[in-house]
Formats: C-alpha cells, structure tokens, sequence
C-alpha cells in the first residue's frame, strides 16, 4: 500500500466586510482550525489567502462544508488546485 501525499490547496477568502471588528473575529477564528496551515492576508480582491494540505478529495469536501463555510464574515471561497510546479526560484534573504 502507497502512503497517501499530502496536496497543499490554495484557498482564496473574500470576507463580506472589512471592518476592524470583521477582521478581527475572523482572523482569531481561523485560531480555532489546525487543518488552516497558512494564512496571509492580500491586497486587493479577495482579502485572504489560506493554505489548508488533504490527501483525498473528500477530505476537503468535509474541511470546505464543516470548517471554510462557517468562518464569520465569508462571503466567498474559491478555490484552485496546482496540478505541477513549473519553477521554483530560491532568493537570497
């Protein structure tokens, strides 16, 4: 048997408000899940980017309907999957 690999998932977060009490409960939220690994908030549209890793489809599916869709504030989620790294370029710090 195979081990499973973990698929780390982008996850675009547009919040419905971005008033200072909004982003505050929903980025203390995000406390609260051990499955959101990453969390970075982004200028523009939407207004977070969130790094979340499965190893099966329906694993998301349950982390997407019993987590991502009951953080405060969501008004959207959308979401891509890398299918391959083209480059990667290591920078000096």
């Amino acid at each position: 048997m195979r081990p499973s690999v973990a698929t780390k998932i982008p996850i675009w977060i547009e919040l419905e408000a971005l008033t200072a009490g909004a982003v505050e409960l929903f980025e203390r939220s995000l406390q609260q899940h051990p499955e959101i690994e990453e969390c970075y908030t982004v200028a523009g549209n939407p207004d977070y980017l969130l790094f979340v890793s499965v190893t099966a489809m329906q694993e998301f599916e349950s982390l997407h309907r019993n987590v991502l869709s009951k953080l405060p504030g969501v008004r959207k989620i959308r979401t891509e999957f890398l299918l391959r790294r083209v480059l990667l370029r290591a920078f000096p710090d």
